[in-house]
């Protein structure tokens, strides 16, 4: 593992603590004559592609750096479109997941009054 001195240097002249004010200046004085390259882009808790296939599929792909091959720039309407798919399957996902969870209840209860009704069976009451 190589350790670059100019990026620790960059990251860690503001947040030391035990430095001395000249340790922290000669920090980051070594972390701009690295001339590293700013952060840049929009920070984001996450992120998703949305591609529209040529076939007309809308497709959320996790990995954003999936390699994508355009044949024209994305228009509002192609936004408007992928928006209301993407929220419809949501919704379609969510649903389904709502009527498996009860399906799974209703299969719990019906095993239960089979075993009560087997155990009022066999007590003969």
């Amino acid at each position: 593992m190589t350790l670059d001195l100019s990026t620790i240097a960059s990251k860690a002249a503001a947040d030391v603590q035990e430095l001395t004010d000249e340790q922290r200046e000669q920090l980051r004085k070594m972390g701009e004559e690295a001339n590293l390259p700013e952060e840049t882009g929009t920070l984001a808790e996450t992120a998703f592609l949305v591609v529209i296939t040529p076939d007309g599929q809308i497709v959320a792909e996790p990995d954003i750096n999936t390699p994508v091959r355009l044949k024209r720039a994305a228009s509002f309407d192609d936004f408007q479109r992928a928006g209301h798919v993407l929220v419809d399957d949501a919704l379609a996902i969510k649903t389904a997941t709502i009527v498996g969870q009860q399906i799974m209840q209703m299969t719990q209860a019906m095993v239960e009054q089979q075993r009560t009704q087997a155990l009022v069976q066999s007590l003969k009451l």
